[in-house]
């Protein structure tokens, strides 16, 4: 949501865009500017209770009335986008002018004072190491540990197979985090196993002490978040903390609630040396309490910042959603735990107009199959959309895990919804624009080998231009020259072989031929700059420039529809990828250039990205952490099947981290419900997103013999259920199909099939796709009549897809030739079809 489209929502008590005149707070948010201007506070509210707001006009008054200049306010939040919008609220708010930034993360805050530090000692500033690259670092480590058989003797259960995973780095890096913020140093850590008869810990402690000592070898200056802020903390205890610091006289924390132990120390650090310090929060609706984040920190406040005068404020009036919304948001969170906090959910809901008195606060769409239920989404969006005038950036659909939105993201955008999801929710090398060029520089310069299976990814990529058919032309051009020369090799070795040698592919005088030509001879330039030393991004650069796709991608995405939604995705991989070369040239200048394909194309963790993002008119496609400091009118809950969500998988089962942290506060003893605790953060992520919604939560699910809808969709109250088969969709797309089927169904009147054949004509006229008789299957000239394969050529047929090209032999010569996405119960059909074997 943008900060204007946030700003002029009414019902949260916020600002007209543009307009910085005060807003009228209720009693609640009045309490909390009537604070001592020296107070301490924490406040909390349930979600639309206007914190945020009455943040802002708390940060306004103790600026414009209290006389603190900007710079002895810091408003700290989660993350550089939520920091992003609020910076912008404050300046739209304040109408000063300012020496730096209002809000910022902590990240950012720590690494402004260890820079100083820094700068102080006289000794090289810090690099803050991403996860991609500690993951990285860990996984090659590990491999190097395996292949010498070298490293800690690891419980059995921990053997290499498991070692290999990114589960297991995943919570060997949270481990690390942990013993960093408790200041468990690995001889600490090893004592400790020893105690508590965890012999992970032991392994950990002295893989722990060769990361170190190998890392300090290589970059003695790079820091982990943790380290960042631990080293923060102790700069703020010093007598030089730096300006930045020394200025504060207030820090303003926003969704405390997401806070780890690291930010909750900076924090105690900061007070101590006399800083005020307002915390914002609800405990109940946390999306980081699995990755470090401590929910109940609110309830605790005082005790934890040893501010004993720390006040505790309750906002009760919900100025986003009307009763029905606010109810639905209850129920769940009243299963939550108590987090040391109930007050806050006593709530008075806002009033609901009369339009919202019309709409279904709660909708349920179940449908048969995952591609109905896109459907059945995309149907909603766009009534929502196209009849009820509604922005798409007003909408948003969540999912519960990161793996499925790119998947959920084409779906709607081929449903005609337009979609964005953030660069910086998945990695890099799994961004199809992204993957593709990188793939075309690991083939260049050697790091990858060039196969037929590398060589037919290359060209059927988006850097190559060929489809399957157009590839499989090639292929039979360079067959018919090997056979007509005396030769007899098999098109993949041909194919390979043209492809390593510019020039080749000249004999095949067509556009395939030319595409296929402009990709060698773009392999071939790329591989002798990089044997000339050149960088990572001017590889990239040469590749990019060579590829021809600026321009038609550009045009595609400033049209509109599906290609415009494709294009802008391409190009936020590539404009991604650019700013990751670009950063990694910058701190790592004259590093080779597989160093960072290895830290790209083998990092499995997402990176937060500083590349720019487009910002036009489309629908959020998120998982419940994006949402956090949001809202919207119109939020979809996708995928919201049983055993995804809530997901009561135990967390930090392999290495132990979370008991870890019992330990060290004194709780090593404590008989703990472990599976309640991971079902209060699926609920506190599901109270999250629902929270996020304005006028109405839509619930979607898949409901079949195999899979059944979540156990959440017991918790919406009244909810309208529509079953999604029986919706059409609001589109041109689907309304033409309709049409041509009632034109063809033998069983339709004279009256009815005239009807249909006039508003097709009508719909022609428009230029709208499908519509014209002359684009209909079956009335063209086959655009070719050549073989798809050689006589000699032999045609390998699955026994499974006897039965397909008997049930429909266009079905199976389409599914043959373009391929389809591998399953895992494709993959376990293989693995039973070899056993039988």
């Amino acid at each position: 949501m943008t900060t204007s489209g946030f700003l002029r929502s009414t019902r949260d008590n916020a600002t007209g865009a543009g307009d910085a005149a005060p807003v009228v707070l209720d009693e609640g948010q009045q309490a909390v500017l009537a604070l001592a201007d020296d107070a301490s506070a924490a406040v909390l509210g349930a979600p639309g209770t206007g914190k945020t707001t009455t943040l802002v006009e708390f940060v306004a008054d103790r600026v414009l009335r209290a006389g603190l200049a900007p710079e002895q306010v810091l408003v700290l939040t989660t993350s550089r986008g939520t920091a992003t919008r609020l910076r912008d609220r404050l300046a739209l708010r304040l109408g000063v002018p300012t020496n730096g930034p209002l809000a910022r993360t902590v990240n950012s805050l720590a690494f402004d004072i260890v820079g100083h530090a820094a700068k102080v000692a006289a000794t090289e500033p810090p690099q803050l190491v991403t996860g991609g690259e500690q993951d990285s670092d860990l996984a090659q480590i590990l491999a190097g540990q395996l292949e010498d058989g070298t490293g800690p003797a690891w419980p059995e259960h921990l053997g290499h197979e498991v070692r290999r995973l990114r589960g297991f780095r995943t919570e060997l890096r949270e481990l690390m985090a942990r013993a960093t913020e408790f200041g468990v140093t690995p001889q600490r850590l090893r004592a400790l196993g020893i105690e508590h008869e965890r012999p992970e810990w032991v392994a950990a402690a002295e893989f722990i002490t060769e990361y170190l000592a190998v890392i300090s070898r290589s970059r003695p200056h790079q820091l982990d978040s943790s380290e960042l802020v631990h080293f923060a903390i102790a700069a703020v205890a010093g007598d030089d903390p730096g300006d930045t610091v020394s200025r504060l006289k207030l820090v303003v924390v926003d969704d405390l609630q997401e806070a780890t132990r690291s930010t909750l120390q900076l924090l105690r650090a900061l007070a101590a040396r006399g800083i005020a310090i307002v915390a914002f929060g609800n405990p109940d609706v946390a999306a980081n309490a699995f990755r470090g984040g401590e929910p109940d920190a609110l309830g605790r406040l005082g005790a934890e910042l040893q501010i004993p005068s720390l006040v505790t404020l309750a906002l009760h009036r919900n100025h986003r959603a009307g009763a029905a919304l606010t109810d639905f948001t209850g129920r769940v969170t009243e299963r939550i735990g108590t987090a040391g906090a109930v007050g806050h959910r006593d709530v008075t809901p806002a009033e609901s107009s009369s339009d919202a008195a019309e709409e279904a606060a709660v909708l349920s769409l179940q449908a048969a199959t995952p591609a109905r239920e896109w459907a059945a989404i995309a149907r909603q969006l766009r009534e929502w959309h196209l009849v009820r005038g509604l922005d798409w950036s007003s909408m948003v659909v969540v999912a519960r895990s990161g793996a499925q939105l790119p998947l959920i993201a084409r779906a709607l955008a081929l449903a005609e919804v337009p979609t964005r999801t953030a660069v910086g929710g998945r990695a890099l090398r799994d961004d199809h624009a992204a993957r593709g060029l990188l793939t075309v520089i690991d083939v260049a310069i050697g790091r990858e080998p060039l196969t037929a299976e590398i060589a037919s990814e290359l060209l059927l990529g988006p850097f190559g231009g060929l489809d399957r058919l157009a590839l499989r032309r090639v292929r039979l051009a360079l067959r018919a020259e090997e056979i007509a020369g005396g030769g007899n090799r098999p098109s993949d070795e041909l194919l390979v072989e043209a492809l390593a040698a510019p020039g080749r592919f000249a004999t095949i005088d067509a556009r395939v031929g030319r595409n296929a030509e402009r990709m060698s001879a773009t392999l071939a330039a790329v591989g002798a700059a990089a044997a000339n030393g050149g960088t990572i991004e001017e590889l990239l650069w040469l590749a990019w420039e060579r590829s021809g796709l600026e321009k038609p991608w550009r045009d595609q995405a400033l049209s509109a529809g599906i290609t415009a939604a494709e294009a802008n995705r391409n190009l936020d991989g590539v404009v991604a990828l650019f700013t990751a070369a670009k950063r990694f040239v910058e701190r790592q200048p004259g590093t080779a250039a597989t160093v960072f394909l290895e830290q790209v194309l083998d990092a499995e963790v997402p990176e937060d990205t500083l590349s720019p993002q487009s910002h036009t008119d489309t629908v959020l496609v998120t998982t419940p952490s994006g949402t956090v400091g949001l809202e919207f009118d119109v939020v979809v809950v996708a995928a919201l099947q049983e055993g995804v969500w809530p997901n009561l998988r135990l967390r930090g089962s392999l290495l132990y981290p979370q008991e870890l942290v019992r330990v060290m506060s004194g709780l090593g003893g404590v008989e703990i419900d472990e599976r309640r605790q991971v079902r209060d953060d699926e609920l506190r992520m599901f109270a999250l997103t629902v929270s996020r919604a304005r006028r109405q939560v839509i619930l979607g699910a898949v409901a079949n013999e195999d899979e059944a809808a979540s156990v959440l969709f017991a918790l919406a109250p009244t909810a309208e259920t529509v079953d999604a088969a029986t919706l059409r969709p609001l589109s041109l797309r689907g309304l033409t199909g309709r049409l041509r089927r009632e034109l063809m169904l033998p069983q339709r009147s004279v009256g009815e099939r005239e009807a249909a054949a006039s508003a097709l004509a009508q719909l022609a006229e428009e230029k709208v796709p499908g519509a014209d008789p002359s684009e209909w299957h079956g009335l063209l000239e086959p655009s070719t009549t050549e073989p798809l394969f050689a006589e000699d050529e032999r045609v390998r047929v699955s026994p499974s897809k006897l039965e397909a090209f008997e049930q429909s032999a266009l079905d199976w010569f389409i599914d043959s030739i373009s391929g389809t996405q591998t399953s895992t119960a494709m993959g376990l059909g293989t693995i039973v079809h070899w056993a039988m074997e």
